[in-house]
C-alpha cells in the first residue's frame, strides 16, 4: 500500500514537472535564417501557384516588398511576430483567401491555455461596442461603447486589428466582420497579451465608467457559457405566416460544415420548396450574413430555387500554371487538382491558364422545376463571401431579388477560392493558405471597381439596437415587407 502511494506521488510529481517545463509555444523564437527561408517559400508559392499575385501590386511592387521584408529579418522572431512582419505582402496581394496563420501548437494554446479577453464586439461606423460577454455573468452592459482597454484607445485598437486582416481589394467591410467573428484571439494576437483588462466604456446614460475584466481561456469561456437548449442549424427556415413570408437562413456554404450538421443541400432545398408551396408564401428572404465557403455549384444550387430563367454564376475561371509548386513537399497533398489541369484549362497565356469555354461549370443552369415565383430579398454583409457572395451577385445582376444590408466581403469583379494549398513552413511552423482558382462572376458589378457587391438597399446596423438585442437589418426589412403588403 505504501509502495503504491509512493509510486503515485512520484508519478504525479513527474507529470507536474513536465507540465511546468513545457515551453510556451507562443514565445518560441525562430532564427533569422529560418525566417528568411520561410519568406522565400511564401514568395515562390505565391509566384508559382496563386492565380493572380500581381493583380494589385504589380510584379515590381511585390518584388520590392519581399526585398524590404527580407532585409528586415535580422533578429529572432516568434511565429506571430513573423506573421506581422510578412503581413504587408498579403495585404498587397489583396486576396482574403491568401493568408498566413499561426502554427498548430499556437492555435491549440489559444484554444486551451492562453487567457483571452472574454467578450465579442460589434464594429459600427468605426467604433467598438460590446456585443456579448463570453462568461457566465455580466460585468459590462451589452451595447456599451468601448473607449479604452488597458489604457489603449479604441481607435488604436481597431487600427491594430484591421492591420491583421487581409482586405479583398479595396473592400473594407470584411475587415470589421472578421474582427467581430473572433475578437478574443485577434486582440491577443495583434494588440497585447494580458491576463487582466481595465475596460473604460460609455454607458447608456452617457456616463464614462471603468470595469476590471479577468481573462479566460476558450475552454473556460465554453464551460461558463454552456446552457441547456437546442443548437440552431446552419441552414434553417422560419415561417412568418402573418406576413406571408419565409426567412431562410444559410449561415455557411461550406460542405464540410454542412456535413457535420448532417445537412444535404439538395434534399434540404427540396424540403424548402415543398414548404414554400404548402405555406402559400408570397415573399422569401434569404439571409446570407456571415456565410462563406463553397464553390459556384453551391450558389447555383440555391439560386435555382428562385430562378425564373436559365443562369450561370461565373463567366470564367483561371489558375496560375497548373504546375506543382516547389513548396508542395511542405503542403497538404492536392493531387486531384494538379492531375486534372491539362484536360480542363487552356495553355498558359500572360501568366495564367483560363478554363475551357466548353467546361460544364460554365454552362447555363436551369431553374428548379416549380421554382419559387414570389418576391425575394437577399440579406448580406461584409462576412458574405465565396459562394454566398456569388449568390448575392446573381440576385443583383439578374434582377431576380432585392439585396439588403452591406457590401459583400468577396470582390465583385473576381475573387479567389476553391481548392487550395496549405503549406506548413518548416522554420516557423506557420501555415500558408493559397487558393488555386480565381472565379470571374457573370455580369458587371454596378458599384466601384475592386469592391464587394453593393446591396440595392444599404441598411447599416444601429448601435442602439445592440443593447436591446434587436437585429436592425431584419426589423427594417420585415417592416418594409409589411408596408408593401
Amino acid at each position: 500500500m505504501i509502495t503504491k502511494t509512493l509510486f503515485t506521488a512520484v508519478a504525479a510529481g513527474l507529470a507536474w514537472s513536465a507540465a511546468v517545463a513545457q515551453p510556451d509555444p507562443t514565445g518560441r523564437s525562430v532564427a533569422p535564417e529560418d525566417l528568411r527561408m520561410d519568406l522565400g517559400i511564401i514568395r515562390s508559392t505565391l509566384e508559382q501557384a496563386h492565380p493572380d499575385p500581381y493583380r494589385y501590386p504589380g510584379k515590381a511592387g511585390l518584388d520590392t516588398l519581399f526585398a524590404t521584408i527580407h532585409a528586415s529579418l535580422s533578429t529572432p522572431l516568434t511565429s506571430e511576430e513573423f506573421i506581422r512582419a510578412a503581413m504587408p505582402v498579403f495585404r498587397a496581394v489583396g486576396d482574403a483567401a491568401t493568408r498566413l496563420t499561426p502554427p498548430a501548437e499556437v492555435e491549440r494554446a489559444y484554444e486551451h491555455s492562453e487567457p483571452l479577453i472574454p467578450f465579442t464586439v460589434a464594429v459600427i461606423e468605426g467604433r467598438l461596442y460590446l456585443d456579448q460577454e463570453l462568461k457566465g455573468f455580466r460585468s459590462l452592459p451589452t451595447g456599451c461603447e468601448l473607449l479604452r482597454i488597458n489604457g489603449r484607445g479604441s481607435a488604436e485598437i481597431l487600427a491594430l486589428l484591421r492591420s491583421g486582416v487581409v482586405p479583398e481589394g479595396e473592400d473594407t467591410t470584411l475587415l470589421d466582420r472578421t474582427i467581430e467573428q473572433d475578437f478574443p484571439v485577434m486582440y491577443r494576437r495583434f494588440v497585447e497579451s494580458a491576463e487582466r483588462f481595465k475596460v473604460e466604456y460609455r454607458a447608456g446614460d452617457g456616463s464614462v465608467r471603468e470595469q476590471q475584466v479577468i481573462g479566460l481561456t476558450k475552454d473556460e469561456m465554453r464551460s461558463s457559457l454552456r446552457r441547456p437548449g437546442i443548437d440552431l442549424q446552419p441552414w434553417r427556415m422560419e415561417d412568418l405566416r402573418d406576413l406571408g413570408t419565409a426567412w431562410l437562413t444559410l449561415s455557411t456554404m461550406d460542405r464540410q460544415e454542412l456535413g457535420r450538421s448532417r445537412i444535404v443541400p439538395e434534399r434540404f432545398l427540396g424540403q424548402v420548396q415543398e414548404a414554400l408551396e404548402r405555406g402559400e408564401v408570397r415573399t422569401l428572404v434569404i439571409d446570407l450574413r456571415g456565410s462563406h465557403g463553397g464553390d459556384p455549384a453551391q450558389a447555383n444550387q440555391v439560386f435555382a430555387l428562385i430562378a425564373q430563367k436559365p443562369f450561370r454564376s461565373v463567366s470564367s475561371m483561371y489558375i496560375r500554371s497548373g504546375e506543382v509548386p516547389d513548396s508542395y513537399r511542405y503542403a497538404t497533398p492536392a493531387p486531384e487538382f494538379f492531375a486534372s489541369v491539362n484536360g480542363m484549362y487552356m495553355p498558359a497565356l500572360n501568366g495564367r491558364r483560363v478554363l475551357q469555354a466548353t467546361d460544364p461549370r460554365l454552362r447555363l443552369e436551369p431553374p428548379r422545376e416549380k421554382a419559387f415565383q414570389g418576391k425575394v430579398y437577399v440579406v448580406c454583409d461584409g462576412g458574405t463571401r465565396d459562394a454566398a457572395a456569388l449568390l448575392v451577385m446573381l440576385a443583383n445582376r439578374t434582377g431576380r431579388a432585392r439585396t439588403v444590408g452591406e457590401e459583400t466581403g468577396s470582390n465583385a469583379a473576381g475573387y479567389c477560392g476553391g481548392n487550395g494549398l496549405a503549406v506548413t513552413l518548416p522554420g516557423t511552423g506557420c501555415v500558408l493558405q493559397v487558393p488555386l482558382t480565381c472565379y470571374v462572376p457573370e455580369g458587371i458589378p454596378a458599384g466601384p471597381v475592386e469592391r464587394g457587391e453593393l446591396p440595392v438597399y444599404r441598411v447599416p446596423r444601429q448601435a442602439a439596437d445592440l443593447a436591446l438585442g434587436r437585429d436592425t437589418v431584419r426589423e427594417a426589412l420585415l417592416n418594409l415587407i409589411a408596408e408593401l403588403q
